[in-house]
């Protein structure tokens, strides 16, 4: 395409973000319940910075280093946080998305960024997040901090914002596993060091510390009105009303698959870039379904992975996998008359039935790729937007 072109809908797709953005944000700004989630975290944190038991506060289930870690939040107001959080989950969203066009070899300025924006606001994930505040958007920058850190090589520091994000909120866990396939022990180390030092030490300054452990039967099993907006298989099976049997099955066989989806995606692929995000989406998706807890917005973990569409041959350019990001961030899901189960037990399905169709569309894909030989992760010598990266892999067969 002529430069020209490029140019023009370059500006063009960035007016459309910002003033979509500029709407949503002001509408948000005026909804029922903003920041609500944010609002049980400052609660707890006031009780905290007054020698007070945070746990104390129904809904509080984070881990003792995120009270640390946040401390100075209790200082603000009601007003003050949840417009100062409106506008740091905007904010912490735009750079997340500019750091992933720098992972998938795109300026963070150019064309894939402002598409990638404007189509964001439209999705159910990013729209719950931004009334919600939730800092889940803390582990979806560091989850593409992560990417981009380890591409480039910086593995110890990659390991360093996992552990760094996992003292907020356990979100990113499975993503160790990432430094066990990499074989990078000390990045390893640092994101387990990390987050238990933090939390040995915010555990002693907590009152009542036993309470903090009254909170994991309410992440471990969800029940009243959180079970509709569960997309985790214990709980949509539970909607529709299924045996548990089925249920079990389901993680099962989802543990299976990720695992094989994983090597497949680790060995399988040339481009460093697609396989470090691959990689690290599809250990994602195997924890918000198998596990016990998978809301909407923990889905735009999965930003990262629907970018590298931009590049050859990445898994994601397939219709079966457009389909599946389409219906895990919560569009064009069919009405719940269809199912004959409520509008949140609906969406909450169509994530895990999109999660599992992006999932097996990576498996069908990389299934039939030979497996690499010599290949390592490579650091570009320059930005990777300017040049091409250097693979030591042999060619994947068409």
């Amino acid at each position: 395409m002529p430069k020209p072109v490029v140019g023009l809908a370059t500006v063009a797709a960035w007016a459309l973000a910002i003033v979509s953005w500029v709407g949503l944000c002001r509408a948000t700004s005026n909804g029922k319940g903003l920041g609500f989630d944010l609002l049980i975290t400052w609660r707890s944190l006031k009780l905290f910075a007054h020698g007070g038991a945070p746990y104390s506060i129904r809904g509080f289930v984070y881990p003792p280093s995120c009270l640390l870690l946040l401390r100075p939040l209790a200082a603000l107001s009601h007003h003050q946080l949840v417009i100062s959080g409106l506008i740091a989950t905007a904010v912490i969203a735009w750079v997340t998305v500019a750091l992933a066009s720098l992972t998938v070899g795109r300026r963070w300025w150019g064309l894939t960024s402002a598409v990638t924006l404007f189509l964001l606001h439209y999705t159910e994930a990013m729209r719950g997040e931004l009334s919600l505040e939730n800092l889940t958007i803390l582990g979806t920058l560091a989850v593409t901090l992560c990417c981009l850190l380890a591409l480039r090589g910086h593995w110890l520091a990659a390991g360093m914002v996992v552990g760094l994000s996992l003292a907020f909120k356990p979100l990113l866990l499975v993503v160790l596993l990432l430094f066990v396939l990499a074989r990078e022990w000390k990045a390893l180390a640092a994101a387990i060091v990390i987050p238990a030092v933090l939390n040995g030490v915010a555990f002693f300054l907590v009152a009542n510390p036993d309470q903090v452990f009254s909170k994991l039967p309410a992440v471990l099993n969800r029940v009243g009105p959180g079970v509709a907006l569960n997309s985790a298989w214990v709980d949509v099976v539970r909607v529709f009303g299924w045996p548990d049997a089925v249920s079990v099955l389901l993680r099962l066989v989802t543990v299976a698959v990720v695992l094989l989806g994983a090597w497949l995606a680790w060995t399988r692929v040339a481009d460093d870039a697609v396989r470090i995000i691959t990689t690290t989406t599809v250990l994602l998706i195997g924890s918000y379904l198998a596990g016990t807890l998978s809301e909407y917005h923990f889905m735009l973990t999965l930003v990262p992975m629907a970018m590298t569409i931009v590049i050859a041959r990445s898994p994601m350019r397939t219709v079966t996998a457009v389909v599946g990001i389409i219906w895990s961030m919560g569009l064009f899901v069919l009405p719940a008359s269809w199912l004959g189960i409520a509008h949140d037990a609906d969406h909450s399905a169509f994530r895990a039935f999109g999660m599992s169709l992006l999932l097996l569309s990576v498996l069908w894909v990389l299934a039939r790729r030979r497996p690499l030989r010599g290949w390592r992760v490579v650091a570009p010598a320059v930005p990777v937007h300017e040049a091409p990266m250097v693979e030591v892999a042999e060619s994947e067969p068409l």
